[in-house]
């Protein structure tokens, strides 16, 4: 019998044919689950297709040396691929059954690289030809029989077929038919019919991929089951409880509660709220309990879709003020779900980024969890199987607009989901072309319902084209009295950051300030000049990525707390708190930005109104450096400060004056050429080519990076003593002779520690290690460079400001480690 799979923990061997055809009725189904609205092809020939690519992925398993290879018999090399020949199969398969050359190339595309990330369509297989060359005469040799029956219901003559392949044909047809075909199927298309065909692609693939995982790793699915049929969080009754639980914070007489009230009463009243409608937006103040009433909105969505659709998933921009967010959000579903969620958490709600350690609690008996079960979860997290996901904005938009195998195996599941893109003017306004295309063919086609929360509203939508509703009038919150908290004062004169720090200690003398600088130098700077020259009842922190997680998360907790018992404070701080950092300060300064950046940190400004209307008070400085040259310029475009001076023609501006300013600055944005090449390379399917007027979907970068070193700062001496263990569970895995119990074993402590290591990882740009490249003071290698506790404490890192991009004193020869 030909086998896929081999035996692994309680599971037998899979076969062959058991794989195949789970894989392939399973991906059939899903698609025919989906409500989708295609232009380029129907569901039914859609879901036939998704039937074939499954069906086939695994023909080349049926080699004598993939079989010796998955019984142990054979090493793995050339002869025991086949994904290759498998594509080449699917291909000719496809073509006989579909009109379109389109989809037999699509299906070939997707088998071949079901095992790594998606590529552009390319003829170089002179390799794989050869291989594929030995391995059919070696199928219709020893395994024909099998194969004959394996396939004997679902196509009929496969022996056939496999026999009139001509490979120097099949490579002659990818040197020369390929794109042709493409063109051709293009020039039919429009523009959002190409954009289509891309993300039936990515469908696809995701079907594919996420299905082919799940059924060789034998998961049982029971704990997710039906999740999404099961009725929706009430919101309104979870504030009932909080209002009887804490009735002074909810008093429903108080003019705040009651502006908040009337909030949400706008949003689940709006007529509008209905499946048809795909694009809704929320501007409104900070305060105005944003998180009540996207969830509300989702629910009345929710509540009109069909029965197992509306999946929620709720992206924000960074991954540090995830936590924060999730927090809110479990306790309404913890209030709603009651002992259910405590049962299965992970059935509910779901938390999903990069940094996680991915476990899905519950699912398995914690004293029975194996490396196995964590590979399990990790394939459940990542494809996002929770009624309610909340997740970063790169997990989101690189999965809509990408090409890596391990974010399209979710792709499948943002289909007629509920997508809220929570501060959504932190997207770079480069991509505002992009995304205005993608997202409107993803709502319309995919019937996807997305939602933008923003106390800045940018021009992302096309309101007229995606017909846009507006889920309550912004201006009613954004000029009410209660939320005009903010003077915002503008200096857009250049001072020197000299001159800057020693007028603001001669004459500040308020109960407590914020100061948001553009680079961690010259925030660092004011915050030494501050912490040395103002009085010395002040308690002054400084905030920079050059922290650690640990010591961020450490600070800020100091920071609210000093803030809530009132006492004298200080913050120097770059922009990372900027964007969801719960903190409120009376007075707040702000190096020249982006008028979105000057917003929200106006929004750390009498943040919950406890100073009074216009009682917070904010200053846009203008700040240089030593050589005549803006901050800003150091990390934002100029076209942006341009921008910013067309639209602030005053020196003062008050909090309600915040959304017009805000329309009129998102209005002079017209960044077309890097959209324009993005969306060019969807259109023609280049996931990784070189190619003139685009760039391909693999270099799109939602977040641009510099070349940059994680380095871990073993902050305590616990860190550093799991540093240690996990470098020595590292060097044992090398061992050839474990056994398979053992290994598991190691690579399960292993993954828990890196997800423990994470809070001390901080990324580095070359040039500010530069001082320590030619010492031991930087120790291991690859992804687990480390300073250890006693180097650090030496040499690195100090605890009020953090990594020294200078040593404390000279490196010894001999340095700690």
């Amino acid at each position: 019998m030909l086998i896929s799979h081999p035996a692994e923990k309680n599971a037998p061997e899979k076969p062959l044919k058991t794989h195949l055809f789970n894989v392939g009725e399973h991906s059939r189904r899903l698609i025919e689950s989906m409500r989708l609205d295609l232009t380029i092809i129907s569901q039914e020939k859609l879901a036939e297709l998704a039937y074939f690519i499954g069906i086939f992925h695994d023909f080349g398993k049926a080699t004598t040396w993939f079989q010796d290879y998955i019984n142990g018999d054979r090493k793995g090399d050339n002869l025991t691929h086949h994904s290759f020949i498998s594509a080449v199969v699917c291909f000719h398969a496809v073509r006989e059954k579909f009109d379109l050359p389109i989809w037999a190339m699509v299906a070939y595309l997707l088998v071949k690289r079901h095992h790594s990330d998606l590529e552009t369509l390319s003829p170089h297989e002179t390799n794989n030809m050869d291989i594929a060359g030995k391995q059919f005469p070696d199928i219709l040799k020893n395994q024909a029989g099998e194969v004959e029956e394996i396939y004997s219901e679902a196509f009929g003559d496969i022996l056939r077929l496999v026999k009139s392949i001509d490979l120097e044909d099949f490579r002659e047809a990818l040197d020369e038919d390929f794109e042709d075909d493409l063109d051709a199927y293009g020039d039919d298309l429009t523009d959002d019919q190409k954009t289509e065909l891309f993300f039936v692609v990515n469908l696809l693939f995701s079907v594919l991929i996420d299905t082919d995982k799940k059924d060789a790793a034998r998961l049982d699915t029971e704990y997710f089951d039906d999740n999404l049929k099961e009725p929706v969080n009430d919101v309104f009754a979870y504030v009932d409880d909080c209002r009887e639980k804490e009735p002074e914070k909810f008093d429903k007489t108080e003019p705040l509660n009651k502006l908040r009230d009337e909030f949400l009463s706008e949003i689940v009243t709006n007529e509008n709220i209905r499946p048809e409608n795909h694009f809704y937006t929320i501007t409104a103040p900070t305060g105005i309990g944003k998180t009540f009433g996207c969830l509300a909105f989702a629910n009345k969505l929710k509540s009109m879709l069909p029965g197992g659709e509306g999946r929620i998933i709720y992206c924000l921009p960074y991954t540090s003020i995830i936590d924060q967010n999730f927090d809110e959000f479990e306790k309404i579903v913890r209030f709603a779900k009651k002992e259910k969620y405590d049962k299965r958490p992970g059935r509910y709600l779901l938390k999903h980024h990069h940094l996680m350690f991915k476990e899905v609690k519950n699912r398995v008996r914690q004293e029975e969890y194996s490396y196995k079960d964590y590979l399990d979860d990790r394939l459940f997290v990542e494809s996002w199987e929770s009624a309610m996901v909340v997740t970063t904005f790169v997990q989101f938009f690189h999965t809509i607009i990408g090409y890596r195998n391990s974010f399209l195996k979710k792709f499948h599941n943002i289909v007629n989901s509920v997508v809220i893109l929570d501060e959504v003017q932190n997207v770079s306004p480069d991509y505002y072309g992009l995304l205005r295309e993608v997202l409107d063919v993803l709502g319309k086609r995919f019937n996807v319902h997305f939602l933008l929360i923003t106390a800045t509203q940018p021009e992302i939508l096309d309101s007229e084209k995606s017909g846009t509703v507006e889920l309550v009038e912004c201006q009613r919150y954004m000029k009410n009295p209660l939320f005009n908290r903010v003077k915002l004062k503008i200096d857009t004169e250049p001072q020197y950051l000299d001159d800057f720090k020693e007028e603001f200690c001669n004459t500040f003398s308020g109960e407590n300030c914020l100061l948001v600088m553009n680079t961690k130098k010259s925030a660092i700077g004011l915050y030494e000049y501050i912490r040395e020259e103002v009085e010395a009842d002040y308690a002054v922190f400084c905030l920079t990525t050059y922290l650690t997680p640990f010591d961020r998360k450490e600070k800020l907790l100091l920071i609210r707390e000093a803030l809530k018992n009132k006492e004298k404070l200080i913050v120097v701080s770059t922009q990372l708190i900027e964007a969801g950092v719960d903190v409120s300060f009376r007075y707040v300064y702000r190096d020249f930005g982006p008028f979105d950046s000057v917003v929200q940190v106006a929004g750390r400004c009498n943040r919950n109104g406890e100073y009074g209307e216009l009682g917070g008070e904010m200053t846009l400085v203008n700040l240089n450096d030593d050589n005549d040259r803006n901050y800003h310029s150091y990390v934002y475009k100029s076209i942006l400060s341009q921008h910013v001076n067309d639209v602030v023609e005053n020196d003062a501006y008050e909090s309600k004056d915040f959304s017009a300013l805000s329309e009129k600055y998102f209005g002079k944005f017209d960044f077309i050429a890097k959209s324009a090449n993005l969306l060019n390379a969807i259109y023609d399917l280049n996931y990784d080519a070189d190619a003139r007027k685009q760039i391909s979907v693999k270099d799109f970068k939602l977040i641009e990076k510099y070349q940059e070193e994680d380095i871990h700062i073993l902050r305590t001496e616990l860190a550093e003593k799991d540093m240690y263990r996990f470098l020595d569970l590292k060097e044992k895995l090398a061992d050839k002779d474990m056994g398979k119990d053992e290994k598991n074993r190691i690579l399960l402590e292993a993954e828990k520690l890196k997800g423990t290591l994470r809070k001390y990882q901080i990324s580095l740009r070359r040039n500010e290690i530069r001082a320590y490249k030619d010492s031991l003071v930087i120790e291991g290698k690859d992804y687990y460079r480390y300073i250890s506790y006693k180097n650090q404490k030496e040499y690195v890192y100090d605890e009020d400001i953090g990594f020294l991009t200078s040593p404390k004193k000279e490196i010894e020869t001999t340095v700690f480690f």
